[in-house]
């Protein structure tokens, strides 16, 4: 066991023990619903570890945690993910009174930094939101604002560090140098290629665009261009006939983005199905569909379920316990889905993954 100089937490013993803060909290607090075995072990690592029950942060854990979450009114498919993993850490969080309202919001920067002053002003403990086109614009409207004691933390993508506690998102760079050399095991040298993103104004998708252009060198290809479709469905379909059109010779894609289905769609109706190498973003039934039928070769996981709900389980423990981070950043591993190994996602997707957690 390990003993700390510094003043030690729940969150320090379940850490230790690999378990979750519920239980440890509810063990430590004689709750009923814990098993004398897991007890036993509780409290005997409390007392090795030199553990002292807080008076403030047993009250913290009594009084209501207030929580919002705020969504941009686009990609539906992978914020039904993120929001899935909020509650799910909400049902883990369910002896800490803590309240969550989800929120979808037009989007726009003035309407994320016009809600957040609003929820700063009735009293919010926290707001995890997935900031909008514009992050740079809502970093600097929540510089201006005055939120008080209330903690922001994004998903997905990033505002400037000192607009946000924490973020929690997939490693966009890492993603896109696997993209590319997916790319170049099927392709080859010299084949073409083109990057079709939502916004390079977005972090997450700067950092995709990093990795796969680095990787387009590397692997020798031609490069055809970054298409944007800020992350529209509308705007993807006409972009597809676009990038066509100026690149009929065209051998591979890299959609890094979950905004893909209409893009595909329109691929397939211009008769380019089966006929380009296509790598993908995420895991959603149509995306299910376009790997099982060969349209996509393969698509990068970006795990918005575990980003829901590591962001709502570090607030809370944050705000409750002084939970202290390593680094601002906490980059998920991106994963590669393949027809081959499909079906373990799509278990969990169709059966709404049943409180399982991807990792």
């Amino acid at each position: 066991m390990k003993t700390k100089e510094t003043k030690l937490t729940i969150y320090d013993i379940a850490q230790e023990l690999q378990i979750s803060i519920a239980t440890v909290s509810r063990a430590l607090n004689g709750k009923e619903d814990v098993s004398e075995d897991t007890r036993k072990k509780i409290l005997e690592a409390a007392e090795e570890m030199g553990y002292k029950a807080s008076k403030t942060a047993a009250s913290l854990s009594r009084k209501e945690k207030r929580f919002a979450a705020l969504f941009p009114d686009l990609i539906h498919d992978y914020d039904k993910e993120v929001r899935r993993g909020i509650q799910k850490a909400l049902v883990d969080l369910q002896d800490y009174h803590v309240s969550m309202e989800m929120l979808t919001i037009p989007s726009e920067p003035a309407a994320f930094a016009e809600r957040l002053q609003e929820m700063a002003y009735l009293g919010y403990d926290g707001v995890l939101l997935v900031p909008p086109e514009g992050e740079k614009i809502l970093s600097e409207r929540i510089r201006q604002l005055n939120l008080g004691k209330m903690a922001v933390v994004t998903m997905t993508t990033d505002l400037d560090k000192d607009g946000r506690l924490f973020t929690v998102q997939s490693n966009g760079l890492v993603a896109g140098r696997m993209a590319g050399e997916l790319l170049g095991m099927v392709l080859g040298r010299g084949k073409k290629v083109a990057l079709v993103t939502g916004q390079l104004t977005s972090q997450v998708h700067i950092r995709t665009a990093e990795g796969f252009l680095a990787e387009v060198e590397r692997q020798g290809f031609s490069f055809a261009g970054i298409y944007e479709h800020h992350d529209m469905p509308q705007r993807a379909y006409t972009l597809a006939e676009k990038l066509m059109k100026e690149h009929p010779d065209l051998d591979g894609i890299y959609m890094a983005t979950a905004n893909s289905v209409a893009f595909c769609n329109h691929l397939v109706e211009m008769g380019y199905g089966g006929k380009l190498k296509i790598v993908a973003s995420d895991v959603f039934p149509q995306m299910i569909d376009f790997l099982k039928s060969g349209l996509v070769l393969a698509t990068i996981f970006q795990n918005p379920y575990t980003q829901g709900r590591l962001a709502t389980k570090y607030l809370f423990e944050y705000l409750t316990e002084g939970r202290k981070f390593e680094g601002t950043e906490i980059l998920l591993d991106p994963q590669i889905v393949l027809k081959s190994n499909l079906e373990l996602y799509e278990k969990k997707l169709r059966g709404a993954m049943n409180e399982d957690i991807l990792i």
